[in-house]
């Protein structure tokens, strides 16, 4: 493209990686649970699994399903229903889907009813959650595709809202155990 003084600029590879590389950074990984469509950043969904056995924690708090052995990694199992603040349902493994997050060196699996399809979301079409739809804080925006209504989820702040209520969790099982004069 020339310029208006008549001048060619020298082809950038590094222009082009670059808008390439935003391109990649606007793929999403949709998902459905409880009848509503969500989803994250691709580059924050790691992985999706189906059908796994979940070893349950003693004394875990509501949110932390369990642990499952992904390739020798412990992973914990979260309820995405008690992250968003919706009712619980509880895991069928035969029917529900684990998608595995990883942000910010932490590894996490939250129930999905099912990963519907990875696809890109122009920054320019996501607009404010609508009044109609209850506020969260981990929602960042709302999408309308093709498949209805899609509301995008702040990945790193699901993630770390996980490892807070799980952590906050435990220790207060550990505070009433010390109080009741329970041992380890």
């Amino acid at each position: 493209m020339e310029t208006p003084d008549g001048i060619t600029p020298p082809f950038d590879v590094g222009d082009q990686l670059s808008a390439r590389l935003a391109q990649l950074g606007q793929e999403h990984c949709v998902f459905l649970r409880n009848g509503q469509l969500y989803a994250v950043a691709v580059g924050t969904a790691r992985e999706v699994l189906i059908g796994e056995s979940i070893t349950s924690v003693p004394q875990a708090p509501e949110a932390l399903i369990g642990v499952l052995n992904l390739r020798g990694e412990v992973l914990p199992l979260l309820r995405l229903d008690t992250l968003l603040d919706l009712p619980a349902r509880p895991y069928l493994a035969a029917d529900d889907q684990v998608l595995v997050l990883s942000c910010g060196g932490t590894d996490l699996g939250v129930i999905v009813d099912r990963v519907r399809e990875v696809r890109p979301i122009d920054p320019k079409q996501i607009t404010a959650i609508p009044a109609e739809i209850s506020a969260h804080r981990l929602f960042k925006g709302c999408w309308e595709g093709p498949s209805g209504r899609v509301i995008i989820l702040d990945a790193d702040g699901l993630v770390a809202t996980a490892v807070a209520l799980v952590t906050r969790g435990f220790r207060e099982r550990r505070g009433e155990r010390q109080q009741t004069g329970e041992t380890k």
